[in-house]
């Protein structure tokens, strides 16, 4: 395991593969655990540009960082289909939040262009408090069905969500199944 990962993150990860493991195969699932940086050494560096955009984290250290599926909803626009996302896990975790990312291009009203999702809930400044990872990925997938409208961060995606739902549908769809093609 990687060296200076304290005991918390790595409770905390196992709980979320032990969790992802036990809902596999049922009809609530909603995450599919894929990997992490403590499992693969070496091999976990995204070759993907997009991937590599750290947005405001340039200074922080990551202790782990994990990969897998979120399941938002059967219904669409997501049509039960799993959307890719990458939690990265700070050292000063659980006191400090994780930043969570999606691996495709989604136009979202809580998702930055370089993937961010941004939500007050795991913003250090205004509305983080202590959370599992479980907490973590229950919270992408709400508000990958229900954006925070007051506080979107894509203006054209947060119109088409308030003022042309069936766009903002197919636009969601459409890059879902995009993303299953590759």
């Amino acid at each position: 395991m990687a060296t200076g990962t304290n005991t918390r993150i790595l409770e905390a990860y196992s709980g979320l593969v032990e969790w992802a493991r036990s809902t596999a195969g049922t009809p609530g699932r909603i995450y599919e655990h894929q990997g992490s940086s403590l499992e693969q050494s070496g091999d976990n560096v995204p070759t993907d540009e997009r991937y590599n955009n750290s947005a405001s984290s340039d200074s922080i250290n990551y202790a782990i960082i994990i990969r897998g599926l979120v399941y938002p909803s059967n219904d669409p626009p997501f049509n039960g289909r799993g959307l890719p996302i990458e939690i990265r896990v700070p050292d000063g975790y659980p006191a400090e939040p994780p930043e969570v990312y999606m691996r495709i291009q989604l136009r979202h009203p809580n998702i930055e262009k370089n993937g961010r999702i941004c939500t007050e809930l795991l913003d250090p400044e205004t509305g983080y408090e202590d959370m599992s990872l479980i907490e973590v990925v229950k919270l992408v997938v709400q508000l990958m069905k229900e954006p925070e409208t007051d506080t979107g961060v894509d203006s054209e995606a947060l119109y088409l969500y308030e003022e042309v739902q069936s766009t903002y549908n197919q636009n969601i769809t459409a890059a879902v199944m995009a993303q299953e093609r590759r």
